[in-house]
């Protein structure tokens, strides 16, 4: 497979100007030369077949659509977590087609907000990781959000995995999937009662897992990979 870069807003006319950071990224990290060939999304729908010409500039051979996204969006809302875990999440959700992530800081988190800095190197990894599995896009990181904002911001199909009071087995409430899906999922310590009943109260599906307990960042995979299965 060609290497890929996903440059949102690109122009695939016939030739392609690289930014400086882009252009050292293939030289140094993707160790291409003048004549390789790389894909080129524009993080809309469309991706190209390219061939370097010089350090800056590749030239487009061929446009089709981009075949790597699914075809259920899927909206995360996981709880944040400290240190590595939440970035490891951020990867394999970029990986498994998730469309956007929303941090979200509910009353149990051990983690605060990060910071600008940590942002910026969340979308460094989004990005990493999409290019390197083959997706069309970067799934947006969005701001992030009070637990409360969160579950009234988000929208199609809503399921949140809690395992406190009367849930359905995730696959019967995927069956309904009509369009997009978000997914509100806990931080270490759990939801608790009040946030339960606030998101249930509010259009949220409560929902099984199974009969294990799943660490924080493993949970919304799980759900990611259960869409993918069935769709």
């Amino acid at each position: 497979m060609e290497p890929r870069l996903i440059i949102p807003g690109a122009e695939l006319s016939e030739s392609i100007l690289l930014s400086e950071a882009d252009g050292r990224h293939i030289v140094q990290a993707l160790r291409l030369r003048e004549g390789d060939r790389l894909i080129i999304a524009d993080g809309n729908g469309r991706e190209a077949v390219c061939a370097l010409t010089s350090e800056r500039r590749a030239a487009v051979l061929e446009v089709t659509p981009s075949r790597g996204e699914p075809l259920i969006p899927v909206h995360l809302y996981p709880s944040l977590s400290k240190g590595e875990r939440f970035e490891w999440l951020l990867q394999k959700a970029a990986e498994l087609g998730a469309v956007s992530i929303t941090p979200v800081l509910s009353e149990r988190c051990v983690a605060g907000l990060p910071s600008p800095g940590k942002l910026e190197r969340f979308r460094r990894i989004l990005r990493s990781a999409a290019e390197q599995s083959g997706r069309g896009i970067i799934p947006e990181l969005r701001q992030p959000s009070t637990y409360h904002a969160a579950a009234d911001a988000a929208r199609g199909l809503r399921v949140f995995c809690y395992e406190e009071e009367k849930t359905v087995p995730l696959k019967s409430a995927l069956d309904k999937i009509a369009g997009e899906v978000s997914v509100l999922t806990g931080p270490e310590g759990g939801y608790t009662p009040e946030e339960a009943a606030y998101a249930a109260q509010n259009g949220w599906q409560p929902v099984s897992l199974g009969n294990t307990i799943l660490r924080c960042e493993t949970a919304p995979l799980m759900v990611l990979s259960a869409i993918r299965a069935l769709c």
